[in-house]
């Protein structure tokens, strides 16, 4: 029942969240041309340094790019952010208003429902967390003239507190597989927050959910921030192997907020919302 339930969740998502990711790589692809028309540009430039008009008309369309690869990349996020919000406002209509009613009359359990909701979420996520990772580091790589090295710095710092001790190709693996991490406990943790508004707040229940997110997103943030420095100001030859083990913390908890959000998710739906 759960493969059921999960492809038609995901024949209900694949086509808004084909339309995003359509957007997302667009808009990658023209960035990068644009990151690679300014240096195209920039080279020109300095060969017609010597002609006043030819130098300002360079200079002038230089600024064109750089605006035009700036707005590309905050569509890239925007599309990443985008697919979240649809992913959170799907599952709150189909559990918490009317179409809810319909949802909780199928004849399957609410763990195995909320289940179905939270993979198809998290493979949609993972989908564009890796394309985002895949365009960010084709922009490095067009910024740098091909310094592979700069990637691995770039991906690197996904890894959180990791990225401190190294980088290299191990680190920006390590990165990669953090940010889907991350994925999962975004995820999981907008579930939680949905489902925990549809069961205390009587009304604006999204605005309570938001709260409880933000709330709860910056809570977990602030504990491991303040470990993090105070890891840093330990002792020098043991700083970069206290970062690592935060670092495993904080996936390790990232990991439990994703599980325990969907597990008390069902929960909650099974006992404790009341749609009427």
């Amino acid at each position: 029942m759960l493969g059921k339930l999960f492809a038609q969740e995901m024949r209900a998502l694949w086509k808004p969240a084909a339309i995003m990711l359509a957007v997302m790589v667009v808009a990658g692809v023209v960035g990068i041309g644009c990151i690679e028309a300014t240096d195209a540009v920039s080279r020109a430039a300095g060969f017609a340094s010597r002609y006043v008009n030819e130098a300002s008309a360079a200079s002038n369309l230089t600024v064109v790019f750089v605006m035009a690869a700036l707005f590309c990349g905050f569509l890239v996020w925007a599309s990443l952010v985008a697919v979240y919000v649809f992913i959170a406002m799907r599952f709150y209509r189909t559990m918490f208003t009317d179409e809810g009613y319909l949802t909780l009359t199928l004849p399957v359990r609410a763990g195995t429902l909320v289940a179905a909701k939270f993979w198809a979420a998290f493979l949609l996520a993972a989908v564009f967390t890796l394309m985002a990772c895949a365009l960010a580091s084709l922009a490095m790589l067009a910024i740098t003239d091909g310094d592979g090295d700069m990637v691995s710095v770039v991906l690197s710092l996904l890894g959180g507190w990791s990225a401190l001790t190294g980088n290299g190709v191990a680190s920006s693996i390590m990165g990669v597989a953090n940010a889907l991490v991350s994925a999962a406990y975004t995820v999981g943790l907008a579930f939680l927050s949905l489902t925990l508004g549809a069961w205390w707040a009587r009304r604006h229940k999204v605005a309570a959910a938001v709260a409880l997110y933000v709330g709860i997103g910056w809570v977990i943030s602030l504990v491991f921030s303040v470990v993090g420095v105070l890891a840093m100001v330990g002792d020098t030859g043991t700083a970069s192997f206290m970062l690592g083990v935060v670092s495993v913390m904080q996936t390790v908890a990232n990991l439990a907020v994703a599980g325990g959000g969907v597990a008390l998710s069902a929960y909650l739906v099974r006992a404790k919302v009341d749609l009427s």
